[in-house]
């Protein structure tokens, strides 16, 4: 019952964009065709506080070793006051929900789905994240995804904190 009364309170648009600004209209359609050229999906959600909201911004990097890749995000909004551990474990939901549709909806063989969820906690014991790391991490991978967390977890910890903090923004300004 706390899920649906919290997810209630998230705002989403579920519009996505590259990181230049473009408009995907239909993101999924876009990845399942990166996926049947053999592409590997890794995804990430960060969250960042303002003033009035915390702000999440889930990223779908498809890679293309050695000729870089394709990054797509998608922001919602929810309320400012939450527990760190309410914190990760919503961007940990979102990158897993993501995942999990697209597992669902792609029409590819088994071995063409290649997922991987990245999530943002660290665990090594300076940092508080690191109580929730096996939790966090037991949730991916009993879902049947494989999981990378911190210092590993590219997608989440640098890609999105890219995306959630604006800074590509700032550089084509």
């Amino acid at each position: 019952m706390r899920r649906a009364n919290r997810r209630a309170n998230v705002r989403a648009d579920g519009r996505w964009w590259t990181l230049s600004g473009v408009e995907v209209l239909d993101m999924m359609s876009t990845v399942e065709q990166l996926m049947r050229l053999g592409r590997v999906v890794h995804i990430g959600t960060d969250a960042q506080k303002s003033y009035r909201r915390m702000e999440f911004v889930t990223v779908v990097c498809v890679l293309n070793p050695g000729k870089g890749g394709r990054v797509f995000y998608t922001r919602r909004f929810d309320r400012r006051e939450i527990s760190l551990f309410e914190k990760l474990s919503a961007e940990t939901w979102y990158s897993l929900e993501l995942a999990m549709r697209m597992n669902e909806e792609f029409d590819l063989p088994l071995e063409r789905k290649r997922i991987w969820v990245h999530v943002d906690a660290n665990p090594d014991t300076r940092y508080d994240s690191s109580d929730y790391v096996k939790q966090l991490a037991g949730m991916v991978a009993g879902s049947g995804f494989p999981v990378l967390v911190k210092p590993d977890a590219w997608c989440a910890s640098h890609v999105a904190d890219f995306a959630v903090k604006n800074k590509h923004n700032r550089v084509r300004s």
